[in-house]
């Protein structure tokens, strides 16, 4: 049976709208100014810590200040997360249509304790055999997340299909690192051209172009 494996912000979940507040009040907390909604692109996609200390290296300020910025946004998220839980047209129906023909599992950069609450909240976690992500304390390659879904799923690329299916580089190159077939999708936080120079197999722009290419 295919393989297909899900990245959770900005592929199943609209995660727009709870970032952008979690992390500006975080920033604001530190007196430190804002960023807007075209800019928050650049900021999902790495893991957390990584993210923020990037933001404040680019704006000179002290990368000390990363792991209080990291509770902080953790703080704020949580809650925000489950209020304004949101997907994307057309990803319900896509899961609707491969459960049962696929094996659907999700691997993310989210805490694991994040991403259950907002893929139960949407009605997504009963479509998933796993779901895998790292704990609170971990910063890890994606790859390396990836890998143990697949050692939980018991599965293997080189002896049955596997696709990774994500809206940024870090998916694309995750499961190239991992030998499975590579999905871009554009409805998410990344380009076409950030997928496509990251060597993904296929880039889509819509839901029931997954169907189509799994099927």
């Amino acid at each position: 049976m295919h393989t297909v494996l899900l990245d959770v912000d900005g592929t199943l979940v609209d995660s727009s709208k709870p970032i952008l507040r979690a992390l500006n009040e975080a920033l604001s907390a530190h007196g430190l100014g804002a960023i807007s909604g075209d800019d928050l692109w650049r900021h999902v996609g790495p893991p957390l810590g990584q993210t923020l200390e990037s933001l404040l290296s680019s704006r000179g300020e002290d990368v000390g200040l990363t792991p209080r910025l990291v509770d902080d946004f953790r703080t704020a998220y949580q809650p925000l997360s489950l209020e304004l839980a949101a997907t994307y047209p057309g990803v319900r129906t896509m899961l609707d249509t491969l459960f049962g023909t696929v094996l659907l599992a999700v691997v993310t950069s989210k805490p694991v304790v994040y991403a259950v609450p907002i893929l139960d909240q949407l009605g997504f976690a009963r479509f998933m055999e796993v779901i895998e992500g790292p704990d609170t304390a971990e910063v890890e390659p994606k790859a390396t997340t990836l890998r143990r879904a697949l050692d939980r799923l018991r599965v293997e690329p080189s002896s049955s299909p596997v696709t990774m299916v994500g809206d940024r580089r870090q998916d694309v190159e995750a499961g190239r690192a991992c030998s499975t077939r590579t999905v871009g999708v554009t409805w998410g936080f990344g380009s076409r051209a950030e997928l496509e120079s990251s060597g993904a197999d296929e880039v889509i722009d819509s839901p029931d172009q997954l169907e189509s290419l799994i099927r």
